[in-house]
């Protein structure tokens, strides 16, 4: 992993452990998710009625995502070996996620809806980012 995406990250989600052993992984899982739902919770609270229905129910799809466990990554990675180059791919995708959570603060609502596409990409690659892919 770069040092860059790691500090990155911290610099966004204190005391964020990153992916070495079991109980880190379930945490930085937990606080990147928390991230990034909480700034698609306030860019819904500033979009309000600009918010067309399709938008409304992708970004209802991505905050599930926040906000509960997704069962295929805590399987494939809680008792995992990862090298360095998976702990890179893992904290990569979280600096992304970080990235895309901040620019929901900006975004009009035009172009949530594909921000939120975006978002709901890099929740998919987290289950099997390249070099963890079977």
């Amino acid at each position: 992993m770069t040092h860059d995406d790691l500090e990155f990250v911290r610099s966004h989600i204190k005391d964020y452990p990153a992916y070495d052993d079991e109980r880190e992984r379930h945490d930085s899982d937990i606080r990147v998710r928390a991230f990034v739902g909480e700034r698609l919770t306030a860019a819904r609270e500033r979009l309000g009625s600009e918010l067309d229905e399709a938008t409304t129910k992708t970004l209802d799809d991505v905050l599930m995502r926040c906000m509960f466990s997704d069962q295929v990554f805590v399987r494939k990675f809680e008792h995992a070996r990862l090298d360095d180059s998976m702990t890179g791919a893992l904290v990569r995708s979280d600096r992304t996620l970080i990235e895309f959570g901040e620019a929901a603060a900006s975004v009009t609502a035009t172009a949530f809806h594909d921000l939120l596409v975006e978002i709901d990409k890099q929740f998919e690659y987290r289950r099997a980012p390249e070099p963890l892919a079977p």
